[in-house]
């Protein structure tokens, strides 16, 4: 069987010609945009010139803000958009908003302001996006249909190897990632647990590992999101 990351490559290799990127995000809960509620996706692969929005996407939490990200999810059918302010767009009057500039300039500075994107609403409340980039001058509504029959493909392709909602921590490692949502470094944690800070940190590392996180506070998000840790 194919992995998730084949998978993408293979979408992004069949994407339109001209295409400057391609990113996908999976999150087993409904996206929220209510900083109380909002979590990072569970999976996010990113190809071409979309790679670059990662870090900032997730580090930077504009993810949150994203305003393709808030429209996708609340309608069900696939979308074209511009950043652009002169195009007519389904996000226009969003960008007036101040927390919308920031994602607006990275995506005008890095030439990938317009595209499609296909909403996914999945069993069990999942939710996923699949977004292909497009250059000036490409004519969105000839390919949208296109591209959400393939982002369909892809989605049923990508269902058996998405990651499991059955808790695959260990009762250290969730402590431990419980102890770092409230703030204790690994240091502390030790302390507190009368372990070694190398243990924790073992402990932090698997924990990471099996949840397929970027960092420590992607771990803790996941985990939090699934009510693995309190």
């Amino acid at each position: 069987m194919a992995s998730i990351p084949q998978l993408v490559d293979a979408a992004f290799a069949a994407c339109p010609e001209g295409a400057l990127g391609l990113i996908y995000d999976y999150a087993a809960t409904p996206f929220s945009s209510d900083p109380a509620k909002f979590a990072l996706p569970d999976v996010i692969e990113a190809r071409g010139g979309a790679e670059r929005l990662v870090a900032d996407w997730c580090g930077q939490a504009l993810y949150r803000t994203d305003p393709v990200q808030n429209v996708a999810a609340g309608i069900t059918r696939p979308f074209s958009w511009s950043y652009h302010p002169q195009e007519p767009s389904v996000i226009a009057r969003d960008l007036e908003r101040a927390e919308v500039g920031e994602v607006s300039e990275r995506l005008l500075g890095w030439a990938l302001a317009r595209g499609i994107t296909v909403p996914l609403h999945l069993p069990a409340q999942g939710f996923a996006t699949i977004t292909v980039f497009l250059p000036d001058g490409a004519r969105a509504q000839t390919i949208l249909a296109d591209f959400a029959l393939a982002a369909h493909r892809l989605q049923d392709q990508l269902t058996p190897v998405l990651p499991q909602l059955r808790n695959p921590l260990s009762p250290r490692e969730a402590e431990c990632l419980s102890l770092t949502a409230n703030g204790l470094s690994a240091k502390q944690i030790a302390y507190a647990l009368d372990r070694s800070e190398s243990m924790v940190v073992k402990h932090l590392q698997a924990a990471g590992v099996k949840l397929g996180a970027r960092n420590r506070s992607h771990a803790v998000a996941i985990a939090t999101r699934q009510r693995w840790i309190s």
